[in-house]
């Protein structure tokens, strides 16, 4: 099993230096993956939208003080891949149907290219109505766009000439250089914890990535991942199934998950891990040892 890690690219660890510094102390620590999220912009409320994870990590929003900083995915992957050799550089999540999938296409084949191989696409639909009117990109076909935007993602990085015909997207003709390092494509994970989202990994992912998964219902949730695979005519086990864990979760419940079918671990921390050089680098190596060296050893 795999441990990744999110540590940076919110508030005071959205600074470049803090993340190139927990960056390469994670590679050094033995971390599968390099993690950060996305909000393009925040709001100081959000009359029609509901924080799908209010009240579980201490907020009902998902940055009490809209002024905190909120870094770019893309470039903040680039930055970390540039500052380290080894380590899977990935998003967790990008809210893909508020970008446009032929310059995500470009941006992420020619980092991965840079890199070696070494991106990872998280995506998801996100549930922020108040950002995707602010972007102008429709709410209401979230869904479609979604899978929209993972399909031509695919033509663009596998196809030679690529050629995509949808509602919300078309093109073709089209040569899109360089490619991917990985067999012309970059790994998709879908994040979300819904049965809708759970079908769209089914049909067209490479993965689930969870972030609210409780070790009580994740053997009951990664069956029905399995069984909606299997439907689909895919390999279940060819998954990658990546669950939130926090410094607060115990070894029982990294093997109780672990049982119930989850193959990678992306540990969450927020605020917890000192600023200056010596002491960012005591502290992601001591949650290695808590963690990598644990799962690694199984």
């Amino acid at each position: 099993m795999r441990v990744g890690i999110c540590c940076a690219g919110v508030g005071a660890e959205a600074s470049g230096i803090f993340v190139r510094r927990s960056a390469l102390a994670a590679e050094q620590a033995g971390f599968s993956t390099f993690w950060t999220g996305e909000h393009v912009v925040l709001f100081g409320a959000y009359p029609e939208s509901k924080y799908p994870y209010a009240g579980a990590y201490g907020s009902d929003v998902p940055v009490p003080d809209p002024r905190q900083p909120i870094v770019d995915p893309v470039v903040t992957m680039s930055w970390v891949a540039a500052a380290t050799s080894k380590i899977e550089v990935g998003s967790g999540i990008m809210i893909l149907p508020q970008r446009n999938p032929v310059v995500l296409a470009k941006e992420l084949s020619t980092l991965d290219a840079f890199s070696e191989g070494r991106v990872v696409l998280g995506a998801g639909v996100g549930w922020c109505k108040e950002e995707y009117d602010a972007i102008g990109a429709d709410w209401p076909g979230r869904g479609k766009r979604m899978d929209e935007h993972i399909a031509a993602l695919r033509a663009l990085w596998r196809d030679d000439v690529s050629r995509f015909a949808g509602e919300t997207i078309s093109f073709d003709n089209a040569y899109l250089y360089p490619k991917p390092v990985r067999g012309n494509d970059i790994p998709i994970l879908i994040g979300g914890e819904s049965d809708v989202a759970l079908k769209r990994v089914a049909r067209a992912g490479d993965g689930w990535l969870a972030f609210n998964l409780p070790v009580d219902t994740a053997a009951e949730r990664v069956r029905r991942l399995k069984e909606l695979t299997k439907e689909q005519g895919r390999d279940p086990e060819q998954l990658r199934i990546v669950t939130a864990i926090f410094s607060s979760t115990s070894k029982e419940d990294l093997m109780r998950y672990r049982e119930a079918g989850v193959t990678e671990f992306n540990l969450v921390t927020a605020g917890e891990l000192p600023h200056d050089e010596a002491g960012l680098a005591h502290g992601i190596a001591e949650l290695g040892a808590r963690f990598v060296e644990t799962v690694t050893g199984w």
